[in-house]
């Protein structure tokens, strides 16, 4: 494990310390477990394909899908 010192604002510090306080454990712990979940569930997650929501483009015109007007769209070719 590498030490590392971070520059935190005081009123977040503190909530982790009540948190671990709360949870019978140490605060650095906590920050570690911290990390560790914003680089597996924001930057590893943000690349695959799997995250992407599939986009809604709205329903189809009626005009196109009920096929009445199909003689005026295609030409003689089909």
């Amino acid at each position: 494990m590498k030490p590392v010192t971070v520059n935190v604002i005081d009123s977040v510090y503190t909530q982790y310390q009540e948190e671990a306080r709360r949870n019978g454990t140490k605060t650095s712990e906590l920050i570690r477990d911290a990390m560790t979940y914003y680089l597996t569930e924001k930057l590893e997650k943000r690349h695959t394909l799997d995250s992407w929501k599939p986009v809604t483009l709205g329903g189809m015109k009626s005009d196109y899908a009920d096929n009445g007007n199909r003689e005026e769209l295609l030409d003689d070719r089909y």
